[in-house]
């Protein structure tokens, strides 16, 4: 460590003047970026916990994240984001605590009974129950936050039936921001609630959210304002799908954001019942007898004078006398029937149900000329309107051609905003990259001067090494000829040499000493 301090102040003092400017500048402006990048990364994420909780809620959900050391963050609405930990897991703690407030309780209230609970309480006690049972389930819906269920069941009583109280319900639902119920929710709010409560109908059953709005006034359980619901939304969707047809296609030739279609359709509900009666006449053969009265009348006449011996034998009933000739008694017989047929009828019944017949269309065609450089006259306008009529089935003087400027200060600004969170995006990627070039820059620099300065002691070492032994071999060509004669300077010679190969870094230390002294 020590020599690479020591390399590089020698390298730094080697350095001119304005290359230390421009290495001190390139240090500093990476060290900078560093502790930018740094913070920002090593920021705390911040995720969402809750919100829409009453402040005595959020004071208690804080209080909690202060036990547990959790870093938090608490918006103006009201909303509670976490850092470093999961929100869900988080969330289900709080709960478990009892942490989040307005939590309910349900039937498990009713296994904390007593055994001196009165009937009365038993009855309270099964209405909070259901209350809180009713919130959950409403709570679990797409949309809601929580909610509240307030029901008035009136004690059971043997007297007057009659003249009972019917049993009323409130629910207060809390909206998740920018979220509204539909129709089919608010339905199916009221119809959960009136099925969970004996008696409960659903008039008597009302619906309201955050916002202090009545939900349950605009849906009737008749059926009556579900069909009109669908109606509309039947409606709705034709007008939806001619203004997508028409404008796809003409965005193909005026090119997209130029064309704007308002469609207006009018459906035929109407519901014809037509009934004809035909009378056809009947015959005594055959036809359909309603009533029928018969009358007879009979009569027999007898010749009753007296015959025989005179005498009160003769004359005394029954006469046991014959007649002489046969001929004394008579017969009478009328009868009569009166029929009465009932008239034959033909009946026939034709139903017309219209069932949401398209009865009229029209369109509005909204176009940008200038924008889509085409030049406006009045036979691209009736060619307009003969192919949206050919399309649609309407006749041409029910589609409106208006040529307008529109005002694009909204897409612009869309643009603009877009625009510049890309330039946000590049900034952010440009100074990361030239960050690492500059890094990588220094780095680089740093090695190849550090590799130089090596490559120049080395090669100085060589150059020395080499005179050295030209010296060398200088002396010993001198002294060859005095074999036995002791020589100092062939002595310190070759042990130099022998240093030289053998400790060539402290060759170099010593040789870097003499040119600093130098």
């Amino acid at each position: 460590m020590q020599d690479f301090i020591n390399n590089f102040l020698e390298w730094w003092k080697n350095l001119n003047k304005k290359n230390k400017v421009i290495y001190s500048l390139t240090i500093s402006v990476s060290i900078i970026i560093i502790i930018i990048l740094f913070f920002i990364i090593s920021a705390p994420k911040y995720k969402f916990l809750i919100s829409g909780v009453s402040e005595t809620s959020s004071g208690s959900i804080i209080q909690k994240l202060e036990e547990l050391n959790i870093p938090y963050k608490v918006t103006s609405g009201g909303s509670i984001y976490v850092a470093k930990t999961d929100p869900n897991a988080l969330r289900m703690k709080l709960a478990t605590n009892g942490s989040l407030g307005g939590s309910v309780k349900g039937y498990e209230l009713l296994k904390d009974q007593g055994f001196g609970t009165t009937s009365y309480d038993k009855q309270v006690n099964y209405q909070i129950a259901l209350e809180g049972e009713l919130s959950r389930s409403i709570s679990t819906l797409n949309g809601v936050q929580n909610a509240r269920v307030h029901l008035v069941i009136p004690p059971k009583t043997y007297y007057n039936p009659g003249q009972e109280v019917k049993p009323k319900a409130s629910v207060l639902v809390m909206l998740n921001p920018g979220t509204t119920l539909s129709k089919e929710q608010i339905r199916g709010i009221i119809q959960l609630v009136s099925g969970a409560v004996q008696g409960l109908t659903a008039d008597n059953i009302k619906v309201v959210d955050n916002f202090s709005r009545d939900l349950s006034s605009s849906v009737i359980s008749d059926g009556s304002v579900g069909f009109a619901s669908t109606k509309f939304q039947l409606k709705k969707e034709i007008e939806d799908y001619y203004s997508e047809k028409i404008q796809k296609n003409l965005q193909a030739v005026f090119g997209f954001g130029n064309i704007v279609v308002i469609s207006e359709v009018e459906l035929n509900w109407q519901k014809l019942e037509e009934q004809q009666k035909q009378l056809v006449p009947t015959n005594k053969t055959n036809g359909i007898i309603l009533s029928q009265q018969t009358e007879q009348e009979q009569s027999k006449n007898y010749d009753n004078s007296a015959n025989g011996v005179p005498g009160t034998t003769s004359n005394i009933p029954p006469f046991s006398n014959q007649t002489t000739n046969g001929n004394t008694s008579s017969d009478y017989l009328k009868s009569k029937t009166i029929t009465n047929y009932d008239v034959g009828e033909i009946i026939k019944k034709t139903t017309e149900d219209k069932n949401g017949e398209i009865s009229k269309k029209s369109f509005t065609v909204f176009i940008d000329f200038k924008n889509a450089n085409i030049t406006e006259n009045d036979t691209i306008k009736k060619q307009i309107q003969e192919a949206i009529s050919t399309a649609t089935g309407v006749e041409t003087k029910l589609v409106s051609i208006v040529p307008l400027k529109f005002n694009r200060q909204i897409e612009n600004m869309r643009s603009k905003i877009e625009e510049e969170q890309k330039n946000k995006q590049r900034l952010t990627v440009l100074i990361f990259i030239f960050m690492l070039v500059v890094i990588f820059a220094t780095l680089t620099m740093f090695m190849f001067v550090k590799y130089s300065k090596k490559k120049k002691v080395y090669n100085l070492v060589e150059q020395r090494k080499r005179k050295l032994e030209d010296r060398v071999k200088e002396v010993v060509g001198e002294v060859e000829e005095e074999v036995e004669e002791y020589n100092p300077a062939v002595e310190t010679q070759r042990k130099i040499e022998n240093i030289v190969d053998t400790r060539i870094e402290d060759v170099v230390e010593i040789i870097k000493i003499w040119m600093n002294s130098q």
